[in-house]
């Protein structure tokens, strides 16, 4: 086969993945329609990424959006996660499912890298380099989940408790100094956390998904840093069109301002 014709195929086999996309996105808005989920979203998630279209993750992604260099940091620092214990959710891929029961997981003391559904667990990374200003790095990792709940009493009222919400944007970051030293700080009501020595560790309150920085976990289960997919915000296409309750990272003051003191 000559190249013309490689060529041809290759257009070709990405229009059929894109017919295939659509049509998997006319079931996953029927699927959503009827509040249910299924293999609807995880195929189309698929398709998208096989074409493409909006969809870059893992470690070879962060190259391509930072570079080298940068992305080494965002892997090398990223957290280890704990999460208090009585806290089903997992923080999950926003594109492929943004219901709870995609988000559920077993809250078994142990290790996990997925919910019951099989998402992975995934972080949404922000870059801020002010180094050519005499600046630091600063690491943003983003965390969505499907539902919030202020205390432990919201989850057996569920929607009819004052203090839920649908989605939830929870996370940590991380300021990288040009001596090397590491200081981080994690969301919580309304605002951060002081900045604090980074310990490697991200502690996730059950409920309200608010974290803080800690050395180490205490009998929660943990994904371990080298489990997260990484995602970064900056490879992300049609941002500005997407919905949510409250607001996301790339509408916050922070994610252009990183050492904004505003959530």
């Amino acid at each position: 086969m000559g190249r013309s014709e490689r060529g041809q195929a290759s257009v070709e086999w990405s229009a059929l993945l894109l017919v295939l996309a659509l049509i998997f996105a006319g079931l996953g808005y029927a699927i959503a329609r009827t509040e249910a989920w299924g293999v609807g979203s995880n195929v189309l998630h698929a398709l998208v990424c096989a074409v493409g279209i909006e969809c870059d993750e893992g470690d070879d992604a962060l190259v391509r959006a930072y570079g080298a260099e940068i992305a080494s940091l965002v892997r090398r620092y990223s957290p280890n996660v704990a999460y208090e214990a009585d806290s089903a959710e997992l923080p999950i891929d926003f594109r492929r499912c943004r219901k709870l029961e995609c988000s559920n997981g077993s809250d078994a003391a142990t290790q996990i890298d997925q919910s019951s559904a099989g998402l992975p667990v995934t972080a949404f990374t922000r870059v801020v380099d002010r180094r050519p200003a005499g600046g630091s790095v600063y690491l943003q990792y983003w965390f969505y989940y499907p539902e919030s709940f202020t205390a432990g009493i919201g989850r057996i009222f569920g929607h009819r408790w004052p203090g839920y919400h649908a989605d939830d944007w929870e996370g940590v970051q991380l300021m990288v100094s040009r001596n090397g030293s590491v200081l981080a700080r994690a969301t919580e009501h309304g605002g951060y956390t002081g900045w604090q020595p980074w310990k490697g560790w991200y502690l996730v309150h059950g409920g309200s998904h608010a974290g803080d920085v800690v050395s180490g976990a205490s009998g929660e289960r943990t994904t371990p840093a080298s489990e997260l997919t990484l995602t970064p915000l900056e490879r992300m296409g049609g941002l500005a069109g997407q919905r949510f309750e409250i607001t996301p990272p790339w509408a916050k003051a922070v994610y252009r301002d990183p050492e904004s003191s505003g959530s």
